[in-house]
């Protein structure tokens, strides 16, 4: 009897040796389960993370010997307003940028925090510095066709109609200022100092993309049946989206003239600047699905200023005013 009772106690005791072996061997497994997911999970992120990395040690290193194409420079109040001449001034643009940008417009930052492209080596920088802070608080990328062939609104739209025209082109990009500062006296002061880098490059015209905050096809075509209503629109050059930026659901028959109050409000205030100085809207527009925006092709022919602009023109006042 005893002896039965022995074997059953060790088989039990076999037993529930292999039931716990069995379920380390489940929770081992379950771990690496999640372990794997988690990895998969975040692929993207790293993969971001790392190609961010790879990207800055390039921009890094290509930008090191960064010198302005043209120079402007001159002090208003507490602010300096200059091109810049280093990549410590550059680094501080590009830190900006990315705050405005990834932090501020679209709530993703990067993993590295600075918002730089293959075109920033080629053109010009314009900033505004606060003088008792030493620090950037405003800021222009510009690039001229008088050292560049490549520009950053050819990435979405087709635009070797309008490149072929005679005369010096001077794109307007990456425009943000610190939020600290949007009471209209940095703006200002970048145009002043933009009227001044025109002047030095003797551009012809002015253009860029104009972006719209809003993916939505709908409070786009109202925004284009005002530009319509008030001629702003220019079908000229043949100017279009790039397929990868073609906007799904845009039906240009769609677009009827009407001026409206609701699209008049829509137009944000820099786009509205470039119109009553006379620039028009260029074909249709490109969807930016990473900067969760719609920009409209703008230009703006130095020769067709507006009267009221002109003379704003002529001393650098705020067009916005």
């Amino acid at each position: 009897m005893a002896k039965k009772n022995q074997e059953f106690m060790t088989k039990n005791k076999q037993k529930n040796q292999e039931m716990t072996w069995a379920d380390s061997g489940k929770k081992v497994v379950g771990g690496l389960r999640r372990a794997v997911f988690l990895v998969i999970k975040r692929l993207p992120r790293l993969k971001t993370a790392v190609s961010q990395f790879a990207s800055y040690l390039a921009v890094h290193k290509f930008l090191r010997g960064f010198q302005p194409k043209i120079r402007v420079q001159f002090e208003k109040g507490n602010f300096i307003v200059k091109t810049v001449e280093s990549w410590a001034e550059l680094e501080q643009v590009l830190k900006l940028r990315h705050e405005v940008f990834h932090c501020e417009f679209i709530g993703t930052p990067l993993p590295f925090p600075l918002d730089f492209d293959r075109f920033d080596p080629l053109g010009d920088h314009l900033v505004i510095v606060d003088k008792e802070q030493g620090k950037i608080v405003g800021t222009y990328r510009l690039i001229c066709s008088r050292f560049s062939e490549n520009f950053y609104s050819a990435s979405e739209f087709h635009l070797d109609g309008f490149l072929k025209e005679p005369g010096v082109k001077l794109e307007l990009s990456r425009a943000c200022i610190h939020r600290d500062y949007r009471d209209g006296v940095v703006i200002a002061l970048l145009w002043r100092g933009l009227v001044q880098y025109i002047q030095q490059s003797q551009a012809a015209f002015l253009f860029g993309c104009a972006s719209i905050r809003s993916m939505d096809p709908a409070e786009v075509r109202v925004i284009y049946e005002y530009l319509a209503a008030k001629q702003f629109l220019s079908n000229d050059h043949g100017i279009g989206p790039v397929d990868s930026y073609r906007m799904r659901g845009w039906d240009p028959k769609l677009v009827e003239p009407k001026e409206t109050d609701a699209g008049k409000a829509m137009i944000p205030p820099l786009l509205n600047a470039y119109l009553r100085a006379g620039a028009k809207v260029y074909g249709q527009p490109a969807l930016d699905e990473a900067f969760k925006c719609v920009d409209l092709f703008t230009v703006l022919k130095m020769d067709k200023l507006t009267p009221g602009f002109e003379r704003r023109y002529q001393t650098g006042e705020n067009p916005q005013s």
